[in-house]
């Protein structure tokens, strides 16, 4: 984009001094981000997530900053009210805020206003190059500042807004995240006129349209008519939160998790992105009833509730019953299954073991770990598949080499299946007698 005062015959990368933001394109233009970030940045290069754009900007054909933009948060509870949006509305259309993951401009090129001037031609050309890269056009940015470190002038400077802050979370492993005491400011620039509005339109403008989704998880895998079902499969799990903790029903919280489990979530955060998107009718199967005072549509339970919840629950009355759900509605299982095992409930609950489908990753039986060497996840992941209500016969079940036990594959070959599992020098004699029987094979390297 032109600059307000550039004359007409004369582009930005033409007159001397003038500041031109490309996107990379090669990944040798990502390393010299990536090492520049790398060795200036405060928190290093990082890693983006979804869609992605690097932009270099230089001077005179000198490098003298790295903007680096990918997916926005998930769920930023200022920036939605901000916007408008319901979950349901955010998951469909995330995609059109984008996030400014690192910003720097490098040591041995500052001067006063360079890091303004060098955001603002990032910002003049971001929309047109990510519309180039990605098949659509982005509405709104959105990036954080450290109120400890940083007044976030750079952001006034090119007329961001400040929507308020984080809650101060930082994700820890995979599956739930921990209060790191350092709220962090929201800044938000609309990349659009009115951009908010048209974010939450009945229909978006035509080259947005690419961006809008489903939804944020996949769709359910099961009718209406059968999420009741569902939920009186957990009649008889005992309810271990106080009298004054149970807004939601306790079936119908265990519904959703139960229901994000088939669509192949792997934890409980991705638990609850999948079922954010669930439709009114889907909610009423389940047993949801808290409606929202202005709207009167009905409400989810939130992140922490879902978590909470699975911290207290007994894990072992929970997958008995979703077990039994499980075995009683689908039959023969399919002839590829995976036996695999993850944390649950914020560690709390050791860890949740689970044989499911490969082609895509639904569960069809699970157990659950404490971790302990006689409840392990090699013990108790035996014992599921021992189970009777799990039957083998003519499956294939896949395993890591954790599970390349003696016993575990006779109970595997006992139900008339087979196994695929690794070894490693958690069997030293198996991988020797393996690498040799192999010796001179295409499948060694």
């Amino acid at each position: 984009m032109k600059e307000p005062d550039e004359p007409n015959n004369q582009s930005p990368a033409e007159r001397p001094g003038a500041l031109e933001a490309t996107a990379a394109h090669s990944a040798a233009q990502w390393r010299q981000a990536k090492a520049a970030l790398g060795q200036e940045h405060g928190l290093g290069a990082g890693r983006e997530a979804g869609d992605r754009l690097c932009q270099l900007i230089r001077e005179d054909g000198q490098l003298v900053a790295v903007l680096v933009w990918c997916a926005a948060a998930w769920h930023l509870k200022a920036r939605d009210e901000t916007v408008g949006w319901d979950a349901v509305t955010r998951s469909q259309r995330l995609k059109l805020v984008v996030q400014l993951r690192r910003f720097l401009v490098l040591e041995a090129t500052r001067r006063p206003n360079l890091a303004s001037q060098c955001l603002g031609a990032g910002l003049r050309a971001l929309v047109g190059q990510w519309e180039s890269q990605h098949g659509y056009r982005p509405l709104l940015a959105e990036s954080f500042s450290d109120p400890e470190s940083h007044a976030g002038t750079v952001y006034k400077a090119t007329n961001w807004v400040q929507a308020g802050l984080t809650k101060g979370y930082s994700q820890d492993h995979t599956d739930f995240y921990v209060p790191n005491g350092r709220p962090k400011k929201i800044w938000l620039k609309e990349l659009a006129p009115k951009a908010c509005v048209l974010m939450c339109a009945r229909e978006l403008p035509q080259a947005c349209q690419a961006a809008e989704g489903e939804g944020g998880g996949a769709r359910s895998p099961l009718k209406v008519s059968q999420l009741q079902s569902l939920r009186d499969a957990f009649r008889e799990v005992p309810d271990p939160r106080s009298a004054t903790s149970r807004r939601h029903p306790l079936t119908a919280m265990l519904g959703l998790v139960a229901l994000g489990l088939l669509m192949g979530a792997r934890d409980v955060m991705d638990i609850w992105r999948k079922v954010a998107c669930l439709s009114q009718s889907q909610r009423q199967a389940l047993g949801l009833h808290v409606r929202d005072k202005q709207s009167g549509r009905l409400t989810m339970p939130g992140y922490d509730a879902l978590n909470d919840l699975l911290g207290a629950i007994d894990p072992a009355a929970y997958a008995r019953a979703l077990t039994t759900y499980l075995q009683a509605h689908a039959g023969l299982l399919p002839r590829s299954l995976a036996l695999d095992g993850k944390s649950v409930g914020n560690g709390r609950c050791g860890m949740i073991v689970t044989l499911c489908r490969h082609e895509d990753g639904r569960p069809v039986a699970m157990t659950v770990a404490r971790g302990k060497k006689e409840d392990s996840e090699v013990s108790e992941g035996r014992a599921l598949l021992a189970d009777p209500q799990v039957e083998l016969a003519n499956a294939l079940v896949t395993a890591d080499p954790l599970h390349n036990k003696e016993d575990t594959v006779r109970v595997i070959l006992d139900k008339g299946g087979d196994y695929l599992i690794g070894t490693k020098e958690n069997t030293k004699k198996r991988l020797a007698a393996a690498t040799q029987a192999l010796k001179g094979s295409p499948l060694l390297p």
